[in-house]
């Protein structure tokens, strides 16, 4: 007899842009934070170029480096590559920070939205739903983003316009639209976390 296996659907929302940028996922409630990290990575549109930690109420979740020094006294401090994430995410509207490139700072809300059991398991993690683009990494975080945005929407400033969309251009090989969202590009990103 085949064992059920239990799914996660997260919500995945960017903090402090507005209109908001998120995700909605299916994945196992098995996997580990250092895969879900690779989810949010691949679902949101980073590029994977920096550190990433995860904060629970009394906990930080990341990859340990040899040379590190930090511990934290309030926290217990653990590796993403051996907890999984049913550990802190087991009860819908459950909610963990995630904080992906140490200067940007670009922080998201995982919310737990919904737990169901499965016959057939995920080979790799399904997104249903999203809005908009996300930001350009090393753009300045929220504060540069929402310039970026200035930048676009005001004929005052059409050097910096310019000036942007040409790195841009050159750094991405595409136009810029921070309304752009495709569920299907975002699927094909999401196979290739293969999660068995």
């Amino acid at each position: 007899m085949r064992k059920n296996e239990t799914v996660y659907q997260l919500k995945i929302t960017l903090r402090g842009i507005r209109p908001p940028i998120w995700r909605r996922v299916l994945v196992p409630s098995n996997i580990t934070f250092d895969q879900l990290h690779l989810v949010i990575q691949e679902a949101m549109g980073w590029g994977n170029y920096h550190l990433y930690q995860f904060e629970t109420g009394d906990a930080i979740i990341d990859v340990p480096h040899p040379l590190d020094d930090f511990s934290h006294p309030w926290k217990d401090m653990l590796d993403s590559r051996k907890i999984r994430i049913k550990e802190y995410l087991s009860e819908e509207k459950d909610k963990v920070l995630y904080t992906y490139d140490f200067g940007d700072n670009w922080d998201h809300i995982i919310t737990l939205e919904k737990i169901e059991k499965r016959m057939e398991p995920l080979t790799h993690p399904i997104c249903i739903k999203g809005k908009r683009a996300c930001p350009p990494e090393d753009v300045g975080g929220v504060w540069g983003y929402q310039d970026v945005i200035d930048i676009m929407q005001n004929d005052k400033r059409k050097q910096e316009r310019e000036e942007f969309l040409e790195w841009y251009d050159e750094w991405y090989g595409d136009d810029f639209n921070p309304e752009h969202f495709d569920i299907e590009e975002v699927n094909s990103r999401l196979a290739t976390i293969k999660l068995k």
